[in-house]
């Protein structure tokens, strides 16, 4: 029973990285193909909130192996 809702709630935490991953990468994308391409302005807090969702996708991946 608890195994259950742990295993739930990294995989609701997985996803969740997942999208905020996506998001990212869409923004630099559309920064990217604007003209003149702009930079990207994230503040500290977003790149560490980032880098922590990069670490868990990567770290959850790695367990299911």
């Amino acid at each position: 029973m608890l195994n259950e809702i742990v295993s739930n709630i990294t995989l609701f935490i997985f996803v969740f990285s997942a999208l905020a991953m996506v998001r990212l990468g869409v923004n630099f994308v559309s920064s990217l193909l604007s003209d003149p391409p702009k930079p990207i302005n994230l503040t500290t807090r977003e790149i560490i909130i980032s880098g922590l969702f990069l670490t868990y996708i990567i770290t959850y991946i790695i367990t299911l192996l």
